[in-house]
């Protein structure tokens, strides 16, 4: 199946529609921003590939299509990265395999939250607490951008409770003088 307008309108409106999904599961389980910015570009290249090969009729759940391609690159992004041999992309399954892979990536979970703000001043003070802590960073932008509270935070980051407040509410005082909010 080549490209055609259809895939395209599909594809956006999958984007549309999931992107603070699959935003919020990537960067809760990156090192850094950076990094889940990489990983979010494969998993729609991915999908986008994807859909333009295979067509998109036998994809139940779109949001749930890509949280499982999500998982899967997460994996394979810090593999590479620690420069393991035995990691596996797509292509090293047989059809039969991908078949039964995709059935299950395409079967609906819950939706999650989405949140994403805009502005500039937020990305100023995002950008700056990212430049101090990358830790800390994560719980601000899993909290302010994902709308995230904090005990999900500290089990998904595996802080302690206490640690994720102290950080978040020490930048928030921080930024707020540096800012002068």
């Amino acid at each position: 199946m080549g490209t055609d307008k259809g895939h395209e309108e599909y594809f956006n409106k999958v984007y549309d529609a999931t992107f603070n999904a699959v935003s919020r599961y990537v960067v809760s389980k990156c090192g850094s921003i950076e990094d889940a910015k990489d990983i979010i570009q494969n998993i729609y290249a991915r999908f986008f590939t994807r859909i333009t090969q295979k067509g998109y009729e036998d994809i139940e759940s779109p949001e749930a299509f890509l949280i499982n391609i999500a998982k899967f690159e997460c994996k394979t992004f810090y593999s590479d990265k620690k420069k393991e041999s035995d990691t596996y992309s797509f292509s090293d399954y047989s059809d039969e395999e991908m078949v039964a892979i995709e059935a299950r990536m395409s079967k609906h979970q819950p939706e999650l939250e989405d949140v994403i703000s805009d502005k500039l001043l937020a990305k100023q003070i995002f950008d700056d607490i990212m430049n101090t802590d990358k830790v800390t960073g994560r719980i601000f932008h899993l909290y302010f951008v994902c709308d995230m509270k904090l005990d999900q935070i500290a089990a998904e980051m595996e802080l302690p409770l206490s640690t994720v407040k102290n950080k978040l509410y020490r930048t928030i005082e921080r930024q707020r003088k540096k800012f002068k909010l």
